[in-house]
């Protein structure tokens, strides 16, 4: 279904000062949600998100989502960015239903 795969690992910790220090590691704080999983707190190498991004338009997008080995197909809801920088500051993955 879709060509980019994105790794992402999950049990970040909510908070601006967490998200801040994974931000200094080079990682992007995100978060997964869908109908039939509860809210999952990511964070996904910000390297391979800019190099994704580079490819063209990646908001409404199907991606292939691995978090901790499991993959899913999500699409990318909404890409917060820096107002002056223009950097990724949050990324949010929406799961879709696969029957």
């Amino acid at each position: 279904m879709s060509e980019l795969v994105l790794v992402a690992k999950s049990g970040r910790l909510p908070g601006s000062p967490v998200s801040r220090r994974l931000r200094a590691e080079g990682r992007v704080p995100g978060v997964v949600y869908g109908a039939a999983i509860d809210p999952i707190a990511v964070s996904c190498d910000g390297r391979a998100l800019r190099a994704a991004m580079s490819k063209g338009q990646l908001v409404g997008s199907v991606v292939e989502l691995d978090l901790d080995g499991k993959k899913r197909h999500v699409v990318i809801k909404e890409i917060q960015r820096h107002p002056v920088r223009q950097e990724v500051l949050h990324v949010d993955f929406q799961v879709l239903n696969q029957k």
